[in-house]
């Protein structure tokens, strides 16, 4: 399946069936990350950019839309795919399936009645200690029999049994009065809210709040049980603080599977999501009390609303005037919304101040003094104001306060200096507050303390020390900056970082302010990080401008052995790295700037029949004296390490064999290296090749063992041919960038690439022809010339690229003409020419494009009048 599509996204529509949504989150699932652009017609071009010429696999996942016009307006979108891109869809409506479906739509099942009591035992007796009781079996299969098969109310179901042992107990449930609901959908609610009633009262209200999030929103444990909190959902217990049983309503919440899709990266960081129909669940619950205002509502805000989360990308259009709601528990906003443009609110700190009862708010702006000051209920205060430099001094009048969020302020340089007194305060996120240089004094005094994400050491007298650490129980995740402040060993260590066993992620680092040198006077490194050591349960330990000779005795005893990933880097004195690979939970690492590190020995890979059991992805950079890399005789090493990346390693000449690799990622270092890794390394799927040193050709040889190659990727200034690349048939995509040296693709170069979808040749100065090297190329669809200024035409040949769907010039100044052969690519569905000011006009066999739907001209004054007289060309 996977080589089947060139492009995969998976979107969970729900009941928002907004374009400009899908379209934005279809695009962030193909690139992996979030997408600045916020208008439809941008996000449509770019999602036609993507899909042009690729075979897609797109899974719209829970729609609930019955319009066709909606539907229309997104499958032109998806119209820009190669033959064989296939639409998923997944819905409860029968009715939505003929709509959208162009074959026979296919009807899932329940689960049989095997699969229906193998899943119920799992949830329904754990560990087995109730199976085997006759009668408990004959109730729980009368039971599973009316939760028709559907998983969802099987596991819910399996779940409130769990905690009973008594035949009794599971009679009741049996007997419940709500089971004789007659419609199905009804009956699996009524399933689900039996759930609901089997948990403690202050539970229920933690789950019935989760509804102010949108369907299908991640959302984040911590911040999860900060809401809780303000809103006093929360017991209080002697033993515990209110943190720790939030932590346990949340596991509780996860095991009866109100929450599902539980994911915790190494920094400790958990997330979960709600399944639609647990959502409707808590909205039904809720009532008008929530109200979640969906991107382009119109909604009336309810006078009972008391709870108000707005979406991102809300209309900015006046939804409804705050002013004129009763006083609100919690105000989210997104941090894109004009508050005053949505809402109409000429003062906006005005309508704030009134809300005597906020306990939560969360959005983008800073208000004045006078608006803090009123909110003397307020437990929740979360701003993303990149602009804001410091905090209203008002804020430590906040102090009922737990929870401060100031995660991406960038601009904020201090927080309030009596910041000591916000003594209920548990969560003070300054994550990304990069320009914040000291802290206040006395943090060590807020005893409830428990996520501080980031501690500075201040150089100024009146700076908070490193000690206030002390005596917090902090959990998660620590970065300490400003290490090199610090006076003396008996300082640090006071900052008693090896009793806060619940850090599991932790961050040190000398690296300063770039107005000051690097190398700092005092030069205390190794004191400093000896008496630094974590807990032995530390997972993630990040080292930055450490400049100290030699790493510590708990480094080089690895007395941190649950380490799953570490990264150091600017170490620049260190000429010995720890014998990491003893350690067997390892899965990253990454070693950076450690211009005395020269070799790499046996003492590294650790005495053990297999070195680095675990580790996955490494990478090495920046290590200008590093010689050699001795291997370990007849041990294993890196048996599982899937991606590597080497760069600015000139004099390295020898590695261990790596077989298992899958991604290589090399530059900066000599083609001796280069070969030998790619002697070993037979089943890589992504390579790139970055400036490698006397590299003018791909040598014999070199690529010829790669059956698997899917991406190549070479920027080299030296590369002169490229007769390496003939009969890798596997692959798809080829980078060709920063090629100065390339005059031509040679008449048969580019043979034997038969899978070949993709070509991308960018900033190749030197480059005037492409020959007849496209000629083989039958399964292009994509071709991209961009930037290389001494091409002058393009072959005839480009009329043997019979599957191109995709053409775009950018930035050739001195291309004259286009072949009329263009007029035989019978696919092309998009072409684009930019900046190429030299052209002076288009053959007359573009018109005869049939599958032509986007022409795009830019930069090309030439055209201006010609594109005007075609009647059927819109240019842009």
């Amino acid at each position: 399946m996977a080589k089947a599509f060139d492009l995969r996204a998976w979107v969970c529509v729900s009941d928002d069936f907004d374009i400009k949504r899908l379209t934005k989150a279809i695009v962030e699932s193909i690139e992996g990350k979030s997408c600045d652009i916020q208008e439809l017609d941008p996000l449509q071009r770019r999602l036609v950019e993507m899909f042009v010429g690729k075979r897609f696999l797109l899974v719209l996942d829970d729609v609930w839309n019955e319009y066709h016009d909606k539907w229309d307006r997104l499958k032109q979108a998806l119209q820009c795919g190669a033959r064989g891109s296939t639409v998923i869809v997944t819905t409860r409506l029968e009715k939505v399936a003929l709509m959208m479906a162009t074959i026979p739509f296919y009807r899932l099942g329940c689960l049989s009645d095997d699969d229906s009591w193998s899943l119920f035992k799992q949830r329904a007796f754990g560990m087995g200690i109730k199976e085997g009781n006759v009668n408990l079996d004959a109730t729980g299969r009368q039971i599973l029999q009316r939760c028709g098969g559907v998983p969802l109310a099987i596991m819910a179901i399996g779940s409130i049994l769990h905690s009973k042992s008594q035949e009794s107990e599971w009679l009741r449930v049996k007997d419940s009065e709500i089971w004789d609901l007659e419609d199905e959908g009804k009956r699996i609610l009524a399933v689900l809210m039996l759930s609901y009633e089997h948990l403690p009262p202050y539970m229920k209200q933690c789950f019935s709040f989760c509804s102010i999030f949108p369907k299908d929103s991640v959302m984040v444990k911590d911040e999860l049980i900060g809401l809780w909190m303000a809103n006093g959902f929360i017991p209080s217990r002697r033993l515990l603080d209110l943190h720790d049983t939030g932590c346990e309503i949340f596991s509780e919440l996860t095991r009866r599977s109100f929450l599902q899709e539980i994911k915790e990266d190494v920094d400790g960081t958990v997330t979960c999501k709600m399944h639609d129909l647990i959502h409707d669940i808590a909205t039904s619950i809720m009532g008008h009390e929530c109200c979640v205002i969906e991107p382009n509502e119109r909604l009336k805000i309810p006078k009972t609303a008391r709870h108000l989360f707005v979406h991102n990308s809300s209309s900015s259009t006046n939804i409804m005037d705050l002013s004129k709601l009763q006083p609100l528990h919690s105000l989210i906003l997104g941090n894109e919304i004009s508050f005053c443009g949505i809402y109409n609110l000429s003062n906006p700190a005005q309508f704030i101040s009134k809300q005597k009862n906020l306990k939560v708010l969360d959005f983008g702006y800073s208000f004045s003094n006078t608006a803090f000051k009123s909110l003397k209920q307020l437990r929740y205060l979360c701003l993303h104001d990149g602009n804001m430099k410091t905090l209203p001094e008002s804020t430590i009048s906040l102090h009922n306060l737990q929870t401060l969020n100031l995660q991406y302020c960038h601009s904020l340089e201090m927080l309030p200096k009596d910041t000591r007194h916000l003594k209920n305060l548990k969560y003070l996120d300054l994550r990304c507050c990069s320009s914040l240089t000291s802290m206040p004094v006395g943090l060590g005094q807020l005893s409830c303390l428990r996520k501080l994400s980031m501690f500075v050491v201040g150089k100024d007298i009146g700076c908070g020390g490193i000690d206030d650490l002390k005596e917090l129980a902090l959990v998660g995740e620590l970065s300490i900056t400003g290490l090199h402040n610090i006076k003396s060993s008996t300082e640090a260590k006071n900052a008693n970082l090896k009793k806060k066993q619940n850090l599991s992620s932790l961050s040190l680092s000398w690296r300063v302010d770039s107005l000051e040198t690097c190398h700092h006077q005092h030069r205390n490194d190794e004191e400093i990080l000896n008496v630094l050591q974590p807990h032995s349960s530390l997972k993630k330990l990040c080292i930055f401008g450490y400049q100290g000779d030699r790493f510590p005795y708990w480094m080089m005893e690895l007395l941190i052995p649950n380490l799953v990933e570490i990264s150091l880097e600017d170490c620049e004195i260190c000429d010995q790295l720890p014998p990491l690979g003893k350690l067997r939970f390892l899965k990253v690492l990454t070693i950076k700037e450690m211009g005395a590190l020269k070799y790499i020995d046996s003492n590294f890979h650790g005495d053990m029949e297999s070195s680095f059991p675990s580790l996955k992805v490494l990478e090495i950079a920046m290590a200008p004296c590093l010689e050699e890399w001795t291997t370990v005789n007849g041990r294993e090493q890196f048996p599982l390490l899937s991606s590597l990346t080497i760069k600015c390693c000139p004099k390295l000449v020898k590695m261990p064999m790596l077989q298992s690799l899958k991604k290589l990622e090399i530059g900066g270092i000599n083609v001796t290296l280069l070969k030998s890794l790619m002697m070993n390394a037979t089943i890589l799927t992504s390579l790139w090749i970055n400036e490698v040193d006397e590299l003018t050709d791909l040598p014999d040889g070199l690529l010829q063992n790669q059956k698997h190659l899917d991406s190549l990727t070479i920027v080299s200034s030296t590369l002169k041919s490229l007769s390496g690349l003939q009969n890798i048939s596997s692959l798809k995509t080829l980078d060709l960038s920063q090629c100065d040296s390339l005059v031509s693709l040679p008449a048969n170069g580019l043979q034997g690439l038969l899978s070949l979808s993709s070509l991308r040749i960018q900033n190749c100065k030197k480059l005037a022809s492409l020959s007849e090297g496209v000629l083989y190329l039958t399964s292009l669809r994509d071709l991209l010339i961009n930037g290389c200024p001494e091409l002058t035409s393009l072959p005839e040949s480009i009329q043997h690229l019979s599957s191109l769907q995709s053409l775009r010039i950018w930035s050739c100044v001195r291309l004259i003409s286009l072949p009329n052969e263009i007029q035989h690519l019978n696919l092309l569905s998009q072409l684009e020419i930019k900046y190429c000011c030299n052209l002076m006009s288009l053959p007359q066999g573009v018109w005869s494009l049939t599958a032509l739907e986007t022409l795009e001209i830019e930069g090309c004054p030439h055209l201006k009048r010609q594109c005007k007289k075609e009647e059927r060309i819109d240019p842009t």
